[in-house]
């Protein structure tokens, strides 16, 4: 792993680390200064996911240029395919966890 795809995911690791710590705050006192918060991370986290995967996408596909298209040059790609797609995963599974405690704080404003 390279030092872009670390600074990636320790990035996308604050910003979804720092949502979902807004998302508990709200779910406990809701306030309508951190729907305000809670917004430009929600989209900085998934813009930050979204950079991740298309460059673990273009490293694995990076690989299959250098490498050929032989049979023993496709596990490794679909490995680096599978691996690209780990940010997606956490960055909008942890926006998700954020934006549903979030509704349980609306609801217990309401």
């Amino acid at each position: 792993m390279g030092i872009l795809a670390l600074t990636q995911m320790a990035v996308l690791a604050v910003l979804g680390l720092w949502a979902l710590g807004v998302g508990i705050a709200m779910a406990f006192r809701p306030a309508e200064r951190h729907y305000g918060l809670l917004r430009p991370l929600s989209l900085a986290t998934a813009f930050a996911a979204v950079s991740a995967v298309f460059s673990g996408l273009a490293t694995a596909f990076a690989h299959l240029a250098g490498t050929g298209t032989s049979a023993e040059a496709l596990p490794p790609v679909v490995a680096g395919v599978a691996e690209a797609l780990v940010p997606g995963v956490f960055g909008f599974g942890v926006l998700a966890l954020a934006w549903g405690l979030a509704a349980v704080g609306l609801h217990r404003q309401t």
